[in-house]
């Protein structure tokens, strides 16, 4: 047992310090530069859901909002839709107010885009002022049957009533494209999405919320295209602790919790000089 948590939780602690230099290492948020990297590849849906994702990460500068949002607006028009473009050129206005639209982009855009500006001088420059964040609350399940549809809860925090709609984004398995649908709010004001039966089959669904405005853009998520919240699918008459998919949704939402518990565990057993111990992990 002891040798065995020892192996388990070094581990873990190699998987915890890897992920911590990882973060250290890269200021920028590296969403960014997949993020425009597709939209130069003509991938501009895929190229939308990482932009989202860049947007509601936190620790972005304001340079890299702006960045963000100016790709953002320029994904949109690429996808004919113009609402969102000038939502997301606005708020760059917003942060930014002597942003042009600059020669490096089409007529049509740049063309667009001037209209967008002169609206919102017209409208007062509205934007300026920094709104206070909103966040999704959502506890996620740890495993699902096969072919059995998939309820989920979440709730918003918004002080400033700037959310719209919470919209939940799924796939089963690590496919390319997530599916997008509006949750239905309830009157007490938590949110609810289903997915359906069909889609859930082992060994895994991936899935992540995002909260968005009147413009469609995003203000919060709960996950994101790059790292999803995930559900472990076991096949018929498998163990789900034999799932590989269960060990890495584990690792992946528990390692410091489990790493800190085990250790107790493991030294507490060795200066006792016991061989046998419990170890009980939950896991939220």
């Amino acid at each position: 047992m002891a040798r065995f948590l020892a192996r388990t939780f070094l581990w873990l602690g190699i998987a915890l310090g890897s992920s911590w230099v990882a973060t250290t290492a890269s200021a920028q948020n590296p969403l960014i530069e997949r993020g425009i990297g597709e939209y130069d590849e003509v991938r501009f849906e895929e190229a939308l859901q990482t932009l989202s994702a860049a947007l509601v990460r936190a620790g972005n500068t304001s340079a890299e909002q702006q960045q963000i949002y100016r790709y953002l607006a320029l994904t949109y028009m690429a996808l004919g839709r113009q609402e969102e473009a000038s939502g997301a050129w606005r708020t760059l206005l917003g942060l930014a107010p002597d942003t042009q639209a600059g020669s490096d982009i089409s007529p049509r855009f740049r063309t667009f885009f001037d209209n967008v500006r002169s609206q919102w001088e017209a409208d007062g420059r509205p934007g300026t002022a920094p709104a206070r964040p909103v966040a999704i609350a959502h506890r996620s399940p740890p495993q699902a049957d096969r072919g059995t549809q998939v309820t989920l809860e979440a709730s918003i925090e918004d002080p400033d009533h700037r959310a719209a709609s919470l919209v939940l984004a799924y796939r089963q398995g690590s496919s390319a494209v997530f599916r997008r649908i509006e949750c239905t709010r309830a009157p007490d004001g938590t949110y609810t999405a289903t997915i359906p039966g069909n889609d859930v089959s082992p060994p895994l669904v991936e899935y992540y919320f995002e909260a968005v405005d009147a413009a469609g853009l995003p203000l919060a998520s709960r996950g994101d295209v790059a790292a999803p919240l995930r559900i472990a699918v076991p096949a018929p008459g498998r163990p789900i602790e034999e799932e590989p998919a269960f060990w890495g949704i584990l690792a992946g939402s528990a390692v410091a919790v489990g790493l800190a518990i085990g250790l107790g565990v493991f030294f507490g057993t060795q200066s006792s000089g016991t061989t046998q111990g419990a170890l009980v992990i939950t896991i939220h």
